[in-house]
């Protein structure tokens, strides 16, 4: 639901500013801000929609592979709906189906970590409203989204000055990882 709301400014932007000229940049910044989204999503799925988290502890596998299976299934819906659009981006603008590749990966890997620190088993009761778990973790995942986002635009301009933004989304995944319980 949330990449819905992606829509509407990204065509009043697109008509405003790109006319009748070149699209793939305003198209870059979307697609990292709802793959941010989008993973964020699926993690909070995949970390609070587990039914019997002791049947999984007793599972013949180590914690860590759980983890991975999960992250490994958000990158691959990810992949999934993401690729079509980066290849034909790529088609059309290189350079900006490449700074779209690295900015999706990025923003769902930094969302997908946010809320793998933040996890919690949540009440099926209580799954329509996804941001009840944890509130640090869902603004944090939002500025990651958007600083990676604004990332993204700037690096198609000029990639040094992206450096500003992308040591702001360190910072902020950084200080998110200081305060999350599962780091004590």
């Amino acid at each position: 639901m949330q990449l819905l709301y992606l829509l509407p400014p990204f065509f009043l932007l697109w008509r405003s500013f790109y006319g009748e000229g070149n699209h793939t940049a305003l198209l870059v910044p979307v697609l990292i801000m709802a793959a941010g989204q989008l993973a964020g999503g699926l993690a909070w799925l995949a970390v609070s929609g587990e039914d019997a988290p002791d049947l999984i502890a007793s599972a013949p596998v180590t914690p860590r592979r759980v983890w991975q299976a999960k992250t490994e299934a958000v990158a691959g819906v990810m992949a999934l709906v993401f690729g079509p659009a980066i290849l034909v981006l790529a088609v059309l603008d290189p350079r900006a189906g490449g700074v779209a590749t690295l900015g999706i990966a990025v923003s769902a890997s930094s969302a997908t970590l946010i809320q793998f620190w933040f996890r919690a088993q949540v009440k099926r009761s209580l799954f329509r409203r996804r941001h009840v778990s944890s509130r640090i973790a869902t603004f944090a995942e939002a500025l990651s989204s958007i600083t990676w986002s604004g990332a993204g635009a700037i690096m198609l301009v000029n990639p040094w000055l992206a450096i500003v933004p992308s040591g702001a989304a360190l910072a902020v995944l950084a200080g998110v990882w200081t305060i999350s319980p599962q780091r004590s």
